[in-house]
């Protein structure tokens, strides 16, 4: 791997070059850090979301157990530094002291931090609970919302827009009716702006699952409608914008080619306001299909793309996201073909702004089973960058791993990391995201040694080109390529093919040159040393 070099047993003066000019680019990346998070209860701890500030920090929030079979999990939420350090720990359980559930997380404009999910009231139901906590951990406030029909009510998902108002959307019952799509918008202090509510056509279900902010603070989301309550009640995509101050300026639904389901899960909002839909629909002929759709910012319907597998049998994507040219990415999984009718890979497809399909990729893990992928990121490079689960192989036949992938914004496979935890067996990342010096975190569930599932949050660095080593006794002199601003880190090993491996931080400079010299004490009396360097804000 160009990014590291051995040191050879002799110790007197020596000259490496590392002529590979057809891979001194190649990329990989290393695990910068990996935290995990075992609660109080040493119970099922699992991750749904995770965010980046502007400082690099990285938030993650989701659910932990503190007892066996108490049913009363609550919100956890963590921030760690971009060097992994744990700086706050906050858990959350509500009035009801039940369940709870933080499904989503978003950083504002100064850091803040604001979770939202379902917590159980004083009532015995569930109600949307967000919470906004400073850049410190320190709550600022707590909001509640139970709806008309005083029954459940769960947020998925919440966003920022650029005053600081948070949104936040989900699904609430509502009086007279089944389930409505009920969206929230606070002021950064805490105070309810307003609240809009959809309930479609059939009086029936409606929840709506994602939200977005365009560049002039409206506010869509997007879901699932019911369309009739006869038999069999299929569902449509109900895509809904509002203006900044609450006033709804369109909404469009989509039923696929048959009537049966169609149920959107994502959204997004490009550089030009258009806003993008993801989600599965019945094929005519298939099963599920990829479904993504474009509307303008005026709502009008500008191509609609489909994708059905070559299994033609179950594709359903989890995911979308956009580059800086307006280009569209989504990702999920598809059924294959092969000896294992049910295999799922992960299928990750690019659509320009026109709809054109650029490129499809998919994956499929060491297992041969199924593999999952749950969420996608796009670099300031415009690379994609895939995360989620993926079946591995060894004595557990359905041991999952987490399995992330860079791709190149052309389509080319760059690295694929895949992660087992100690109790190597279920792993399924979640969510991932990128921070401003386009390193990787992903985030998810991790079954522990001698505990249950545990938040695993790893942040993938990219190494650098070594592109000259010098050794004299225990003094190198080391030439580094593709040097960015940021924290220079040199990693030592004496065996970095063990499980694990040996890897440890031996140098660190924060104002690092391309040329760089350092006195290694354990190189005079270790008779084979490994070097790699890379980089983290």
């Amino acid at each position: 791997m160009p990014a590291t070099v051995q040191k050879p047993a002799l110790t007197w003066p020596l000259l490496i070059f590392l002529l590979c000019p057809s891979l001194a680019r190649a990329e990989t990346a290393v695990q910068a850090w990996v935290q995990r998070y075992n609660g109080p209860g040493n119970f099922d701890d699992y991750a749904s979301a995770v965010a980046v500030d502007g400082s690099n920090n990285v938030v993650v929030t989701g659910t932990s157990d503190v007892s066996e079979g108490a049913s009363n999990p609550g919100y956890v939420t963590i921030k760690y530094s971009s060097a992994g350090v744990p700086l706050w720990t906050n858990r959350y359980n509500g009035p009801g002291n039940g369940e709870d559930h933080a499904r989503d997380v978003a950083p504002d404009g100064s850091d803040n931090v604001i979770v939202t999910g379902n917590s159980r009231g004083s009532g015995g139901v569930s109600d949307y609970a967000t919470i906004k906590y400073s850049s410190e951990g320190v709550p600022l406030w707590t909001n509640r919302y139970n709806g008309p029909g005083n029954f459940t009510d769960g947020a998925q998902a919440v966003a920022v827009d650029g005053s600081n108002n948070v949104i936040v959307t989900g699904v609430s019952t509502g009086s007279g009716s089944a389930s409505d799509y009920a969206t929230i918008k606070y002021s950064g202090e805490g105070v309810p702006l307003w609240t809009n509510r959809y309930n479609g056509p059939a009086n029936d279900y409606d929840g709506a699952l994602a939200v977005a902010v365009d560049g002039s603070n409206n506010v869509i989301v997007t879901g699932a409608s019911r369309t009739t309550t006869v038999w069999p009640r299929p569902s449509a995509y109900a895509t809904i914008k509002y203006s900044s101050a609450g006033v709804p300026l369109w909404t469009n639904r989509y039923h696929g080619p048959v009537n049966d389901d169609s149920q959107a899960v994502a959204v997004a909002v490009d550089g030009s306001s258009n806003v993008i839909v993801t989600g599965y629909s019945l094929g005519d002929g298939s099963s599920y299909d990829y479904a993504t759709i474009k509307y303008s910012s005026a709502g009008m319907p500008l191509w609609t793309n489909r994708y059905n597998g070559p299994g033609n049998y179950q594709d359903k994507p989890y995911a979308v996201g956009v580059d800086a040219g307006n280009n569209v990415i989504v990702t999920g999984c598809s059924t294959g073909t092969g000896a294992d009718p049910d295999g799922l890979s992960y299928a990750t497809i690019k659509y320009s702004s026109a709809g054109v399909p650029l490129w499809t990729n998919r994956y499929h893990g060491p297992g041969n089973g199924e593999d999952y992928a749950y969420d996608v990121a796009v670099d300031g490079s415009d690379n994609v960058i895939v995360t989620g689960r993926s079946t591995g192989t060894g004595a557990d036949p359905d041991g999952l791993s987490y399995a992330t992938i860079k791709y190149s914004s052309a389509g080319v496979p760059l690295w694929t990391n895949r992660y087992n935890g100690p109790g190597s067996s279920e792993d399924q990342a979640r969510k991932v995201t990128v921070d401003h010096s386009g390193n990787v975190i992903v985030t998810g569930r991790s079954l522990g040694a001698g505990s249950r599932d545990d938040f695993a949050t790893i942040k993938y660095a990219f190494p650098l080109v070594i592109t000259d080593f010098r050794l004299t006794n225990d003094t190198f002199q080391m030439l580094l390529d593709n040097l960015q601003p940021g924290t220079l880190v040199i990693e030592a090993a004496t065996s970095p093919a063990a499980t694990p491996p040996d890897w440890s931080p031996v140098f660190t400079n924060t104002t690092p040159t391309n040329v760089l010299f350092y006195t290694d004490s354990e190189a005079a009396t270790s008779p084979t040393r490994f070097y790699r360097a890379f980089q983290s804000p």
